[in-house]
């Protein structure tokens, strides 16, 4: 029960507060829309961590980015064309590199 006020205060952000900072998100989608989806995603805890991790992610440093919720359909598509676009080379490097 407690996800829905979180998704009522993140909706009403994203109304009242978000237009007055303008279009200013480094990620896709925005921290506010990757809100929304984890709550509605995973619930009320699950969801408030990975959004307070998105946030924290999102600062002048970061170089942004797509950053889907984990468990979300678009989160597979995304995983499935990254593996696709990687070469069987690149692979071998990058699990050396790990």
């Amino acid at each position: 029960m407690l996800k829905y006020p979180l998704i009522w205060f993140v909706k009403g952000w994203r109304r009242f507060i978000s237009p007055m900072y303008g279009d200013v998100c480094k990620f896709h989608p925005t921290c506010s829309a990757y809100g929304l989806t984890a709550l509605e995603t995973h619930g009320a805890l699950k969801g408030s961590v990975l959004t307070i991790g998105r946030i924290a992610r999102c600062h002048p440093w970061s170089q942004g980015g797509v950053d889907y919720v984990p468990g979300t359909p678009q989160a597979a598509a995304w995983e499935q064309e990254n593996s696709r676009s990687t070469t069987p080379d690149q692979a071998s490097h990058i699990a050396e590199v790990a």
